[in-house]
């Protein structure tokens, strides 16, 4: 994780309460009022540091992602039925110490066991919507989602969002399979669209002006959640059987009114193509381990936005759906060795402001949100031609066969190999077991789809499938790092000298692509060298 601070509050200051929203009738962007633990000559900040409050937890990262509190879990049945109440209102509240903002906006909710739980609101509708700074900084602008995104079906080829070049959304992000799910959730699905909007809609409704300000408690309307599963972590009254919600730990069965598939496009999405020749190009500057974010400051529009790296939420969709980047034209990157006589420009600060003229640091970006849904089973076309071949080694060659879930290469800092280059899917892996004439093996292959790297198919030995599974996420790490090639030396570590192999795919004038009427003969390559 990242080392982050903001710049006027001490790394250590801990957040005690979150008061009133207020936005300056001059200033374009919302604040937060914020009771600390320690004292601060301006406790607040921007609406769109909201990702990172939560309650008796640092605005730094000098505190792990711990748990404080009590944890509970319970099942949501319709949150839109929920009571609406004031801090102040929680039975236990003379109970808990160090209770601060009490005006703020709650869920009262009866559990099933008859325990009541008061949720802030702006907890849920952080972790729901507010996840990163962009959603953050736009949530109280009227209508922003349907200016900055265009939705359209084509007959086709399907569901297109279309970012408007104005929008501010972070051209990275478009990388990220998690960011595009939340986005795509929130601009197509009717309930968190409506949802959303209401934090607009309820602010225009509710809020009080005091001279230069406006002033608000926040609250919105939420979607109606029917089955999912909170985890919580808060304060648990024993007297008055009670729970005040301090963080939402994790949100499990997320609904979602979704079409399967969806691609998204932006007129500045480039595919690189390697270049010919020598020659040298500018070499990237090396990422600093710390940043001061100073709120104070808007960003440069002509210095890359900085990701930070932050403590995350764990969120999973009932029914997972797959998104797409779709780019339209090509970038030619050179060949050749880095001219290092002007390396990039390297600042500690950072805004998480949106980009403007007078800016002067580069912009920074976070998404407290971890996709954790089990959805590895989309991208199970990209294997059809090898599982194909399976079916061929059972149904030819007498082969007994163990398939295992598909799984997705993880994400390494510094490396892009983990996505395709065509769309930024993640690049999965296929696992499967086979037993032949009584040898046991497992045979790996890894997507490449993008014709970006040309790996053969792996076939390795091992005593007991246990040992394998002990070692893959090693692989798959290592895959990654060395540009999905195979890491021999930790192959010969692993299985031994002579108890691996690849077998390269069957040639095809389609680079990533397999000639279907080859398939026989691939599987006779992999049954050649069992036999030996």
């Amino acid at each position: 994780m990242d080392e982050y601070r903001f710049k006027h509050i001490p790394q250590d200051a801990l957040v005690l309460g979150i008061g009133s929203l207020f936005k300056k009738n001059s200033n374009q962007y919302w604040g937060v009022n914020l009771s600390l633990s320690k004292k601060v000559d301006r406790p607040s900040i921007p609406l769109s540091g909201a990702p990172l409050i939560r309650r008796f937890k640092t605005l730094s990262s000098n505190q792990s992602n711990s748990t404080k509190g009590k944890l509970l879990t319970f099942v949501v049945d319709n949150a839109q039925l929920w009571n609406k109440k004031r801090l102040k209102e929680y039975p236990a509240i003379s109970s808990i110490g160090r209770i601060q903002n009490t005006e703020q906006w709650c869920f009262e909710i009866t559990n099933s066991d008859g325990k009541v739980i008061y949720l802030p609101q702006f907890e849920l509708a952080r972790v729901l919507f507010l996840h990163d700074n962009y959603m953050s900084r736009i949530c109280l602008e009227h209508d922003k989602l349907s200016s900055d995104f265009n939705i359209s079906y084509m007959d086709d080829s399907g569901w297109l969002i279309e970012a408007m070049p104005s929008s501010s959304y972070p051209l990275e992000s478009y990388n990220d399979e998690k960011c595009r799910r939340f986005l795509s959730w929130i601009l197509m699905d009717p309930q968190a669209r409506a949802s959303f909007e209401s934090m607009h809609q309820v602010m225009m409704k509710e809020h009080q002006s005091r001279g230069q300000y406006r002033m608000w408690d926040f609250s919105f309307l939420p979607p109606s959640l029917e089955g999912v599963k909170l985890e919580v972590a808060g304060w648990h009254d024993w007297n008055t059987d009670s729970f005040f919600v301090w963080e939402i730990r994790r949100i499990e069965d997320l609904p979602s009114d979704m079409p399967e598939d969806i691609d998204f496009f932006h007129p500045d999405f480039e595919r690189s193509i390697t270049g010919k020749g020598s020659g040298s190009y500018a070499a990237k500057a090396e990422r600093l381990d710390a940043h001061e974010i100073d709120a104070d400051e808007d960003a440069d529009p002509n210095r890359k936005r900085i990701v930070l790296d932050t403590d995350s939420v764990s969120l999973t969709f009932k029914k997972p759906f797959k998104t797409n980047r779709k780019t339209s034209k090509s970038k030619r990157t050179p060949r050749g060795a880095p001219d290092d006589s002007e390396p990039g420009e390297l600042s500690p600060q950072v805004s998480p402001n949106d980009d403007a003229p007078t800016g002067s640091i580069p912009g920074a970006d976070f998404d407290v949100s971890n996709d954790e849904s089990d959805d590895a089973h989309l991208y199970a076309n990209k294997f059809s031609c090898f599982f194909k071949m399976i079916e061929c080694l059972e149904k030819n060659h007498g082969c007994q066969v163990h398939r295992y879930p598909l799984r997705k290469l993880p994400k390494i800092a510094g490396c892009k190999k983990h996505m395709l280059a065509d769309n930024a899917n993640p690049r999965c892996l296929a696992l499967i077991e086979l037993t032949y004439q009584e040898k046991r093996c497992y045979i790996v292959e890894v997507d490449t789809s993008d014709a970006k790297a040309a790996i053969s198919t792996m076939i390795l030995k091992f005593k007991n499938s246990g040992h394998l599974l002990a070692h893959l996420d090693e692989l798959e790490q290592q895959l990654v790092k060395k540009s999905i090639t195979w890491p021999r030396d930790y192959l010969q570590q692993i299985c031994g000298e002579g108890n691996f192999t690849g077998v390269s795919h069957p040639s095809c004038k389609h680079k990533g692509l397999i000639d279907p009427a080859d398939i026989d003969k691939w599987a006779e390559r992999l049954i050649v060298w069992l036999e030996e």
